[in-house]
């Protein structure tokens, strides 16, 4: 009885997950976006975008645009396996991920709530809560245009001394850590890696992504729009040759961090 039930709640979120995505375009980047009323992206397990599904897929976004001018968007990513929705989050812009706007919603992949949280122009207002895997509340912060209040429990509901930053973004070790440095070391350094000889004829915009581990190493580069292989290999030993990072700090520990970017490749003839 119980492998009957089982298979009767497989095929349903199936059946769910068929519904989602069945006719729906594929996007590798959100610019693919732009003039489009819907469109789904593919990640991996550490939530890294592929330039294509559902091979390696973990999870996927359906992006819904929500009003007639087109500037509003609704971003819920699923599960691929089971379709249990683990992200929810509305953005303002010609495409989604421009700025963030609206109560946002995280959930474990259990089914749990981790995060929950409103944003306006892209800063949190109101109350931010975070939970413990086992559901108890994490965080309790207030923010507002004064000093706001924090509470922080740890997984057995005892309050802490004090709350730990919520969250850092990975950056550069030493001097000018901001995120943009590193985006423009692989614009400077690509050209280094191409072969003699190499010729380009016409400009290209080569989008990438990669993982910032929680040792501060790269992990994961990959390209996601297409490019001459010989340009590729060059972009990819930019990012793998980045200097270490300060790992991204999430609730006091460090995590992962996603990190995309693109380079302007010029016309360029060796």
């Amino acid at each position: 009885m119980k492998k009957q039930l089982l298979a009767v709640l497989l095929l349903a979120s199936r059946t769910v997950l068929h519904g989602q995505t069945v006719g729906v375009p594929i996007v590798r980047v959100v610019d693919d976006l732009l003039g489009q009323p819907v469109g789904l992206r593919y990640y991996d397990k550490y939530w890294v975008p592929l330039p294509a599904g559902p091979e390696g897929a973990h999870c996927y976004d359906r992006f819904t645009r929500i009003d007639s001018a087109g500037l509003n968007w609704q971003a819920r990513r699923y599960m691929l396996a089971t379709g249990r929705l683990i992200l929810e989050q509305y953005f303002t812009g010609l495409v989604p991920g421009i700025e963030l706007e609206g109560h946002s919603r995280e959930w474990y992949e259990t089914g749990q709530l981790r995060e929950e949280l409103t944003y306006h122009k892209s800063q949190t207002v109101g109350v931010l809560r975070t939970y413990h895997p086992n559901g108890k509340l994490c965080r309790n912060q207030l923010f507002t245009s004064g000093k706001g209040t924090s509470t922080c429990y740890d997984s057995t509901g005892q309050a802490l001394a004090k709350c730990p930053p919520y969250h850092t973004f990975a950056q550069l070790k030493g001097k000018n850590t901001y995120s943009g440095r590193f985006l423009k070391l692989v614009q400077q350094e690509y050209k280094g890696f191409l072969p003699a000889g190499y010729q380009q004829p016409k400009e290209l915009l080569v989008y990438y992504a990669f993982r910032i581990d929680p040792t501060g190493a790269v992990q994961d580069a990959r390209l996601l729009t297409d490019a001459p292989a010989a340009l590729q290999a060059a972009i990819l030993k930019a990012i793998n040759q980045l200097p270490a990072f300060e790992p991204a700090v999430l609730e006091g520990q460090p995590t992962n961090d996603v990190v995309e970017g693109v380079v302007q490749a010029k016309v360029l003839y060796r």
